[in-house]
């Protein structure tokens, strides 16, 4: 039986029951204000709910059987806070829970803020105390931002310069507009359009490339073609074989989440529990990345702002960013430009700069590893001094 779990930690139980109701707690904590350190685990054996209910009793804290829609039982364990090291010791040591304890393991190291480094096929990039700038090259003609102005690969390839120049650390090149709405181009013209582009940056810059993509034989041809990272907004759902194609590159791969595909996908999407649903459905695409070869030291997870979310969807997922940790994995926030931010701002993509700015400031103080954004100069400024203030540390000329 597989689980899913979310560690939310010293964190004091909203007041707002649509807050209880997306972190998938009880409504009725939320008149209660406890601040605790919350684990919520879904598809657990009766015997492994017991031992678990056990354990957390043993630490001092509390725990309740939660109503569940998927297989197994659904454990909510309350515990005093600063008992996530004391939990995870006496989860390895029950025979029933080695799976959870290994996971465990992972997202704690995550939520203290040491994951990776990322493992890729030619070095290790580091993704812990210093967020990771990812900018975007667009070579579609229909992307919600800047399509149609890096469509000739020459034009492409000097914006790129420019972007590394700024101080991105990483390239994602891609060559379908998955914007709400958009329709799906072949392989076929997906591979005209990157291929060029990645050849081309692979011999003019020392910092990796990823490759937007969702197609197995897309990633396979720009893998072959210098780049060093699969970004995949389905997170495996679209054509599953593209981790075995990452694992053969020994490459790395950005997970994200989805609800739909690109052209439904904002459709009236619903959640029961967004955070809990977001991050189980992570955790089972890392399991087949990993089961498929995958290292589990290349993979980086996205929650998928805009991806099948609505605007509330996308602001209750940057509050609780730090949930997020409970996939094991760096976290990745893409949420450059979007149309939630003309929910909050009433304009159009050349006018939400500000507005990304302070998504990219809020995200790496909630512990993301790397941002995905169009405007390179701008976000690194911001997060460089967020850094600086988080740390106390003065920046260096």
């Amino acid at each position: 039986m597989t689980f899913g779990f979310l560690l939310l930690e010293d964190l004091r139980v909203p007041r707002s029951p649509a807050h209880c109701r997306a972190l998938g707690l009880p409504a009725g904590l939320a008149t209660s204000g406890d601040c605790a350190d919350w684990l919520r685990v879904e598809g657990l054996a009766t015997a492994q709910a017991r031992d678990l209910a056990q354990i957390t009793h043993h630490l001092g804290g509390r725990a309740r059987r939660l109503p569940s829609a998927s297989p197994g039982l659904c454990l909510l364990a309350a515990l005093p806070p600063g008992s996530w090291s004391a939990l995870l010791r006496a989860v390895r040591h029950s025979a029933k829970l080695p799976a959870l304890a290994e996971e465990l393991a992972c997202a704690l190291r995550a939520a203290g803020g040491s994951p990776g480094p990322l493992r890729l096929a030619k070095r290790l990039l580091p993704v812990s105390g210093r967020a990771l700038i990812q900018g975007i090259l667009n070579v579609t003609p229909d992307s919600f931002h800047d399509g149609g102005r890096w469509t000739s690969p020459g034009r492409a390839v000097s914006h790129a310069l420019r972007m590394v120049e700024a101080g991105a650390d990483l390239v994602d090149i891609g060559g379908e507009s998955t914007r709400p709405g958009a329709r799906p181009v072949s392989a076929r013209e997906e591979l005209r359009r990157v291929i060029p582009v990645i050849e081309a940056l692979s011999k003019r810059v020392s910092v990796p490339l990823s490759v937007d993509t969702t197609k197995a034989e897309v990633a396979d041809a720009a893998l072959g073609a210098g780049a060093e990272i699969v970004n995949d907004i389905s997170g495996l759902a679209f054509e599953p074989r593209l981790a075995e194609v990452a694992a053969r590159h020994r490459a790395g791969l950005i997970l994200a989440h989805i609800r739909g595909r690109p052209s439904t996908m904002q459709k009236h999407p619903r959640y029961r529990h967004l955070l809990p649903e977001v991050v189980t459905s992570l955790q089972g695409s890392i399991r087949r990345a990993v089961e498929a070869g995958v290292c589990r030291d290349a993979i980086v997870a996205d929650p998928g702002i805009g991806f099948g979310k609505t605007a509330h969807h996308n602001l209750l997922l940057l509050r609780y960013l730090p949930a997020l940790h409970s996939t094991g994995c760096p976290v990745l926030v893409g949420a450059s430009r979007k149309s939630f931010l003309a929910k909050l701002l009433g304009d159009g993509p050349p006018h939400r700069l500000h507005g990304s700015l302070a998504v990219a400031a809020w995200a790496v103080a909630g512990g993301a590893s790397v941002l995905r954004v169009h405007d390179v100069a701008a976000t690194r400024q911001v997060v460089r001094v967020v850094e600086a203030v988080r740390d106390a540390t003065m920046l260096r000329p």
